[in-house]
């Protein structure tokens, strides 16, 4: 399964967004993999997601294979939707 999706918060992907992704999908037996800017890295590794460092407005693609991966994938749109609890 495999979704596009934009980056809405003010401050992307960094230290703290990288921490809620990886407790997210840490929930989930699937194997979750976001894709920026040609590299694919696993959405449960916290230096991997770091490194992506996504900017604001810029598109990432999950992929998620496994037994619960509808359930992983709303989840995960959910978190980036309400850009990772942050106000802006």
């Amino acid at each position: 399964m495999k979704q596009e999706v934009k980056i809405k918060n003010k401050l992307g992907i960094h230290a703290r967004a990288a921490m809620k992704i990886i407790d997210l999908a840490g929930r989930f037996q699937s194997k979750i993999d976001i894709c920026y800017g040609g590299n694919c890295i696993d959405a449960k590794d916290i230096l991997s997601v770091m490194s992506l460092a996504v900017p604001c407005g810029d598109d990432v693609v999950l992929v998620i294979d496994g037994v619960d991966e509808a359930l992983a994938m709303k989840s995960l749109l959910n978190l980036i939707d309400d850009r990772f609890g942050e106000a802006e």
